[in-house]
């Protein structure tokens, strides 16, 4: 009997051994991938407590080498990505057994997040415009997908969980349930660049902007701040934070208390992007706003501070942040002074004073009836125009309209002035222009005519408003808006004075 227990005691130790003798790598590290070019790749798993880890590249054969912790195995190792290619690498890791990453490119990897206009499928529930052909031809084995699961967490976690079992090729099989927007716009700088193009799908439908930001610049933006210090003083604790939800009276309790609602501040942070900051990404895609309606005030700094703070937990100050200015959307009506919708795209746009931003207008593609239009390939193709001109150098791809700038009120109306900056085309001259509204000195809100009188101004003016002070263009949830450049990028809606 004793030698009985001692040989299953001892085959049990090698087994044990032998479980954790393979190197063990995050989720998000899979035979597939894509890593951004030109980049400090930074790899942490675990090995054999104690043993030297080596890890062999197919671009770089001698080798980068860590020693494991003697007490948990964990291990980090740091390497320098060649220049994009598509040539397939092999990443040989070993502690004295391999385990092997293939089919690797290195090219350009991009974020995406958000909230359901993001994650839309293109087959799923979302069902984009010709889903069945453009899932026929999703065949790009150049670029790759990568597919965070929906997860929440109080705590930052080290690890994010995926689906697709990792990174995948992008075919037909594995792009019916990805973000639509994702693969539109890995498609349209795969068409142009012609290297690799990783994209990671990392959203949420009906989620807030706060619950995507970490708590530590939560404190610092109006209305969440007692809450985040709470979150941070507990170090975390759930139980501490609940009670202290509990101790509050009921006008400061927060609104979602559950640490397992995607909506509850920093959790989707926490668990989805926390995670990926030590992966090298070239920037940021961004379609959130709809859940943050009728809170646009707030928003304004809590979007700036998101974009400012994820650059910061990814120790890139001039990373790209490109986003989407949200859809018209409710039942048309030719003059809405109090819409909501139009606060929250005032504040998005806001956000453009930060550099390294860019912002896809597209107040012309929405729907009445349904919250999340079909239109992703085009939104796709006007968030990659951003890129192709700002990021990668295309300086003969236009990627926005005309820009508000000033107005000056003249005997025959009040004159829209636009500034063209560089990747700008003229507006189309036309009249009759709908969704214009102009304002006397009553302050009361009329429709008005417009038309263009040069590629970058428009002439206003309404009967009945003999002394105009102000227009606004577009500022309605839905409002009908034509004011274009020939190649299809609108104007976005504005107002001059912000009464």
């Amino acid at each position: 009997m004793r030698r009985l227990s001692l040989t299953l005691l001892a085959g049990l130790m090698l087994a044990g051994q032998t479980a954790w003798s393979r190197v063990t790598l995050p989720a998000h590290f899979t035979s597939n991938m894509v890593l951004q070019q030109q980049s400090t790749l930074i790899i942490h798993g675990t090995a054999t407590p104690g043993s030297q880890v080596t890890l062999v590249t197919g671009w770089d054969k001698k080798g980068v080498t860590a020693r494991a912790s003697a007490t948990d195995g964990k291990f980090t190792l740091t390497l320098t990505t060649p220049k994009g290619s598509l040539k397939p690498y092999r990443m040989t890791f070993s502690d004295g057994e391999e385990t092997t990453l293939d089919n690797v490119l290195v090219g350009e990897v991009w974020l995406g997040s958000g909230q359901s206009n993001m994650e839309m499928p293109l087959k799923g529930w979302g069902k984009v415009l010709n889903y069945e052909q453009e899932i026929a031809h999703a065949q790009y084995p150049q670029i790759r997908l990568l597919q965070v699961k929906k997860r929440t967490s109080l705590r930052p976690l080290e690890q994010v969980e995926v689906n697709m079992g990792g990174w995948q090729e992008c075919s037909p099989q594995y792009v019916e349930n990805f973000s639509a927007l994702c693969y539109f716009y890995a498609l349209r700088l795969w068409e142009e660049l012609k290297v690799p193009v990783g994209v990671i799908d990392d959203d949420w439908g009906g989620t807030p902007a706060e619950a995507w930001t970490r708590a530590e610049a939560l404190q610092h933006v109006t209305g969440f701040e007692e809450q985040a210090r709470e979150i941070l003083r507990s170090n975390y604790n759930e139980a501490a934070v609940k009670a202290y939800y509990e101790s509050l009276p009921q006008d400061r309790k927060p609104h979602i208390r559950d640490f397992n609602n995607g909506k509850h501040a920093t959790v989707l942070y926490n668990a989805m992007i926390h995670p990926l900051i030590e992966f090298p990404i070239r920037g940021v895609i961004w379609y959130q706003g709809c859940d943050n309606v009728g809170r646009a005030a707030q928003l304004q700094a809590l979007f700036q501070t998101l974009i400012t703070d994820w650059r910061k937990c990814w120790k890139n100050p001039s990373m790209p942040f490109y986003f989407v200015q949200l859809a018209n959307y409710l039942q048309p009506k030719d003059v809405q002074p109090d819409s909501q919708w139009a606060l929250l795209r005032e504040s998005q746009a806001d956000a453009l004073c930060l550099p390294h931003t860019g912002m896809v207008t597209n107040i012309d593609l929405g729907d009445a009836n349904d919250i999340h239009p079909k239109t992703k390939r085009e939104v796709g193709r006007r968030l990659a125009a951003i890129a192709l001109h700002e990021t990668y150098g295309k300086k003969k791809t236009a990627f926005t309209a005309p820009v508000y700038e000033r107005y000056t009120v003249e005997p025959d109306g009040i004159h829209i002035h636009f500034a063209t900056p560089q990747g700008s085309e003229p507006m189309v001259v036309e009249d009759n222009l709908p969704g214009f509204t102009l304002a006397g000195a009553d302050r009361k809100w009329r429709v008005a005519r417009a038309k263009v009188i040069s590629g970058n101004e428009v002439l206003v003016s309404c009967e009945g408003v003999d002394f105009p002070i102000a227009a606004r263009y577009g500022w309605a949830d839905n409002p009908t808006c034509t004011l274009r450049t020939a190649s299809g990028l609108h104007v976005a809606p504005f107002r001059p004075a912000r009464w």
